[in-house]
């Protein structure tokens, strides 16, 4: 009878330096079968080939306006807190399977898919409601921001670290919540699922943010049958060839 492979996971802060050194050290130390990563296809192409921007030429006008407001907002938390922009985790991730000839998993919905659910939820009415949401933010919900604020990214090492701003974020917007992170890590745990059960031993760079959500459902996922989710496969090079899991 065949074993599960291991679930290794490193929740990371994305452009964080810490957490790019973490991410090395722990593919280093547990040489495991598979590298897999919070990417789709198309992210993951884009970093592999060093093209880091996507010109949207098929992608509608809603949605292009979405990633593009995402995409700023990003950057500008990322530079107010001296991180550097143009690294990050994923990139060591894949990186570091190039160096010990691993492949790539990519566990992560393509993100046309995450942007046009994201599009459908999001309206003119979202901002005006957080807004309201948050005057009725309680004590703990503000005081759960101001540690978000003044902790140093270095010091997060788990999902429950950030769980607080999660749950905040959930209160403020439920809409980009239930898109950007509850649909993501049901998906993500499928395809964790189904690599586990192929017998894989698995190191799992993910943003801290979903590292809580992931757990959860990989445990509802136990006892289940197989995932019937396709996971894409990379071998991380020019050449790019497609490995089923079985």
């Amino acid at each position: 009878m065949s074993r599960d492979g291991k679930i290794h996971f490193v929740p990371s802060v994305h452009f964080s330096p810490v957490h790019r050194r973490r991410v090395r050290e722990t593919i280093d130390e547990r040489d495991p079968d598979l590298v897999a990563v919070e990417l789709d296809e198309r992210r993951f192409e884009r970093l592999a080939d060093g093209t880091r921007q996507d010109r949207f030429q098929d992608r509608p006008p809603a949605t292009v306006t979405a990633y593009s407001l995402l995409g700023t907002i990003q950057r500008t938390i990322v530079r107010l807190y001296g991180l550097d922009p143009d690294r990050t985790d994923m990139e060591t991730a894949i990186e570091t399977a190039a160096e010990h000839d691993l492949a790539v998993a990519l566990i992560d919905d393509p993100i046309d898919e995450i942007l046009t659910a994201l599009t459908d939820r999001v309206g003119p009415g979202t901002l005006p409601k957080a807004m309201i949401r948050a005057q009725l933010l309680g004590p703990e919900d503000r005081l759960n921001q101001v540690r978000m604020l003044t902790m140093p990214f270095q010091n997060v090492e788990s999902g429950d670290d950030v769980q607080p701003a999660i749950e905040t974020m959930r209160r403020l917007l439920p809409e980009v919540t239930d898109v950007m992170i509850d649909r993501r890590d049901r998906a993500m745990a499928r395809r964790l699922a189904r690599i586990s059960r192929a017998g894989h031993d698995v190191v799992v760079v993910i943003g801290a943010g979903h590292h809580n959500g992931i757990r959860r459902e990989l445990q509802a996922l136990e006892g289940e049958g197989l995932p019937d989710v396709e996971v894409p496969i990379r071998k991380p090079t020019r050449t790019v060839t497609t490995i089923p899991i079985d």
